[in-house]
């Protein structure tokens, strides 16, 4: 992995792992599972999050994926279509892994609840969690890449 994907992946992962820490503790909250949010928990999971969310976009190649939808559905690059279908694809991906590893990590690793419970967890969080993780990360996807390529000195 090239020194400037390593740097905007850190860049975006960080307010989208924030988003998924808060959205899920948020949800469990609504759902009844928690009784008031909890700043500790919250900075656990993200730290947790963000080191998992790393080793996706190191491993998965996502970006690429998302870049042949954009192409092959006719978005020009640079246009905010071309970003929704890519960020469509990764935050898919992304969202679906993280959910399944979150609700594994928080449920069954901290709560000493057992495996069962992970499908269930999946199933409340993965649309909340989809969707404002999407929101964030398109926000964040051009000031990321911008700030990664000046921080790279990259053109």
């Amino acid at each position: 992995m090239s020194r400037f994907r390593v740097v905007k992946a850190l860049l975006m992962n960080a307010p989208v792992s924030l988003t998924m820490s808060f959205v899920a503790q948020t949800m469990n909250i609504a759902l009844g599972h928690m009784e008031t949010f909890e700043w500790g928990s919250m900075g656990i999971s993200f730290c947790f999050s963000y080191a998992v969310a790393f080793l996706i976009a190191y491993f998965i190649p996502t970006e690429r994926a998302g870049f042949a939808l954009a192409r092959g559905l006719g978005a020009g690059e640079g246009t905010w279509r071309f970003d929704m279908l890519v960020n469509l694809m990764v935050n898919t991906v992304f969202c679906v892994i993280m959910t399944a590893v979150m609700c594994w990590f928080t449920a069954c690793l901290l709560g000493g609840a057992p495996l069962s419970v992970v499908p269930g967890g999946f199933a409340e969080m993965i649309l909340p969690v989809w969707a404002a993780c999407y929101v964030v990360s398109l926000l964040v996807q051009r000031p990321a890449i911008a700030l990664a390529k000046r921080i790279c000195r990259e053109r």
